[in-house]
């Protein structure tokens, strides 16, 4: 019977530490859910002072009284990668502090709607049973009203790096072709055929888009899965990017800025 009894209190003891440790982590998980930047519109509500890093609203939570400078920095520090911009120090570089410092003294926000910002969405095409990368460029455009769209600005990929501006000047259709109907037209064509543009009008400018309409349309090529995104924004005389980082045991990560750019101004 004592044995039993000494069986069950080991029993409660082991699933008693258990339930502990879950709870622990459970509280670690939270906190970290907390801070992760976990949606690009969460970081945009971050980055303009709507919500606190643990998603409560600011002007709510302050009775409508602005933050000051120490808070709104803090705050904006959660949307950096401080991998990249923090030294073991824990200071930031100079470049991301003066950044910090100028959104906070002029105010600077950013919207869906605003023309300063795009996304770079990164996938792969498969043509002819081969595989080869390429990066759509998006943006938003507005419809009616409160309505906009993402529509594509352009696509880079190395199947198209032919399609360039330069030209053979060594290749042309002789100027008395019209004299023999044009017969040695598909010949000249056929020859030529990765110098093609050099046949065409002075001005002619290559159209990337006409290109994967025509490949898209016709069945052949197909785009695979978005592997990767990045988010381009201006502001001002500050350019940066922000992406996705996923760490483990850390907070800073999710939708977190990743470069910064000071332009000289003209």
């Amino acid at each position: 019977m004592k044995k039993i009894q000494l069986l069950l209190l080991l029993f409660v003891a082991i699933v008693s530490q258990k339930t502990e440790a879950q709870i622990f982590t459970q509280v670690i998980d939270e906190q970290e859910l907390q801070f992760k930047v976990k949606l690009i519109d969460e970081f945009f509500q971050r980055f303009n002072y709507k919500i606190d890093y643990k998603g409560n609203p600011i002007s709510e939570r302050l009775g409508n009284v602005p933050l000051d400078t120490i808070s709104k920095r803090k705050n904006l520090m959660t949307l950096f990668n401080l991998d990249t911009f923090m030294n073991d120090k824990h200071e930031l570089d100079s470049v991301s502090s003066d950044f910090l410092d100028y959104i906070i003294k002029h105010n600077k926000q950013i919207h869906y709607a605003d023309t300063t910002w795009y996304a770079e969405a990164i996938s792969s095409v498969t043509m002819n049973e081969k595989t080869y990368p390429i990066k759509f460029l998006l943006r938003t455009e507005h419809v009616k009203d409160v309505i906009y769209k993402w529509v594509i600005m352009d696509v880079e990929t190395p199947l198209f790096s032919s399609l360039t501006d330069s030209v053979a000047t060594e290749i042309s259709i002789m100027p008395g072709a019209h004299g023999s109907s044009f017969i040695t037209l598909p010949e000249t064509i056929n020859l030529n055929a990765q110098s093609v543009k050099s046949l065409f009008y002075k001005n002619y400018k290559p159209c990337v888009l006409t290109v994967f309409d025509y490949l898209i349309s016709n069945g052949k090529m197909k785009v695979q899965n978005t592997t990767k995104v990045i988010y381009h924004f201006q502001l001002d005389t500050y350019e940066f990017t922000v992406e996705r980082f996923e760490k483990e045991k850390s907070y800073n990560k999710g939708w977190l800025i990743s470069k910064i750019i000071k332009r000289k101004q003209l």
